[in-house]
């Protein structure tokens, strides 16, 4: 199969992405459930396909870098003989869907959204009309339980409320909820609401911008779904990326524990990979889990099988610690790896976190795209030619509040800040 490769687009695997370390291949897995033994071959691809570093995405895939050309077509066949290539690159580029990491486990979520989430995954990849949607436009699939989607962005998303049935909520229109929806609908009205997107865009890039244009209630009448209602309904969601990594949980009448294991700016090594695998493995888990968080979980039979896995992972590669920095701090692959980068931020960024203040969050980007965390930080670095610009409150493409600052000197910002916020809110 001979697809192009092409420069600063999504990459997948029938279009990967060049950059500067080789070749990017994305692999789009279903709810971000790994089973241990694709979790391996996974591996055993990066070390022999690519450079042995695989990134974890905003969205819970996993992207293999420094892919070959002349690789490239035996991993496609090796990708293909797992069942995870799709049929053309159109539907592949579309084919973005987040779902609540622990779907079907957790005894808390309103419904099992893995049945809504795979049919609503073959409803993009199979409806050729849809292969016009933005190459970033996303559905978000949330079962109610313990690991609520609310913080992350999706142009559609369907919450899980009594019913048991979905609302439907549109970027841009977060107290507006569409619906109810039942989950078997949820392919026919994803694809609705794309249709009429697509229909009336224009201009318009993403669903916020039509929902700011037109309103959800006029989505809502074209849409033949019911008009918005202003309530937030649900199960238990929260923000779990705040006591992710390190956590293990029990479920209320079960012997599962979950821990959730933290990987440094969502990079994880081909040899780190096989090393949880392995000792997953050993601790009699079956799976691994994705999550939007740049932390995997990892469902494990009991609390002693979770607390030797803890204990078995070393802590160079894994985020376990609440208290360890580097989880206030979001990083690109900066420079040489990204085209766009002229500037390596990666080291730069392990050398900030220790001075990243316990209530601060720092963004050290390579450019102005912001690709590790694409919406507003508190503190945002933008690096250029080796020094850096600083935007408080904003996002990289904002307009900085100081430009041109050596590593240094920023060290110096961060420490002033950290000492006023530990001094805490002046009279």
């Amino acid at each position: 199969m001979n697809m192009p490769v092409v420069k600063g687009w999504c990459p997948g695997a029938l279009r990967p992405m060049e950059s500067g370390d080789g070749l990017i291949v994305r692999l789009k897995l279903t709810g971000g459930i790994v089973p241990l033994d694709l979790a391996m071959k996974i591996a055993n691809w990066s070390r022999r396909f690519g450079n042995g570093e695989i990134d974890l995405t905003a969205r819970a895939n996993l992207q293999l870098r420094g892919i070959t050309d002349a690789g490239l077509p035996e991993l496609r066949d090796a990708i293909a003989d797992a069942g995870l290539l799709d049929e053309n690159p159109d539907g592949e580029a579309i084919r973005n869907v987040i779902a609540s990491p622990l779907a079907g486990l957790d005894p808390d979520a309103l419904l099992d959204i893995r049945p809504p989430v795979a049919a609503l995954e073959a409803r993009l990849t199979g409806d050729a009309k849809l292969y016009a949607l933005p190459a970033k436009f996303c559905f978000a699939v949330d079962d109610g339980g313990r690991f609520g989607l609310g913080d992350m962005r999706a142009d559609v998303r369907f919450e899980a409320v009594a019913g048991p049935a979905f609302a439907v909520r549109l970027d841009g229109a977060p107290d507006d909820a569409l619906g109810p929806c039942r989950p078997d609908d949820v392919p026919d009205i994803a694809a609705k609401l794309a249709g009429l997107f697509l229909a009336r865009r224009g201009d318009v890039r993403r669903m916020r911008d039509l929902v700011e244009r037109i309103g959800a209630t006029a989505i809502a009448e074209a849409a033949s779904l019911p008009l918005p209602r202003h309530s937030r309904e649900g199960g238990n969601p929260f923000r779990a990326s705040a006591q992710m990594d390190g956590w293990i949980t029990a479920f209320a009448g079960m012997t599962l524990r979950v821990i959730g294991v933290g990987l440094p700016f969502g990079r994880i090594s081909a040899s780190s990979l096989r090393h949880l695998t392995e000792h997953a493995n050993k601790a009699g888990a079956a799976e691994l889990r994705l999550t939007p968080w740049r932390a995997i979980l990892i469902p494990c039979p009991s609390a002693e099988a979770a607390e030797w896995l803890a204990q078995a992972l070393p802590r160079d590669a894994f985020v376990l610690d609440p208290a360890d920095p580097r989880r206030r701090v979001a990083a690109c692959v900066g420079a040489p790896a990204c085209q766009s980068a002229t500037t390596g931020v990666r080291d730069d960024a392990c050398r900030l976190a220790p001075l990243v203040g316990e209530r601060v969050f720092l963004h050290v980007s390579g450019c102005a795209k912001g690709c590790a965390h694409p919406r507003p930080a508190p503190v945002t670095l933008v690096g250029n030619d080796g020094l850096y610009d600083l935007i408080r409150d904003g996002d990289p493409a904002d307009s900085p509040a100081l430009h041109g600052l050596t590593l240094d000197e920023v060290a110096i910002y961060l420490r002033q800040m950290a000492a006023t916020d530990s001094r805490g809110p002046t009279a």
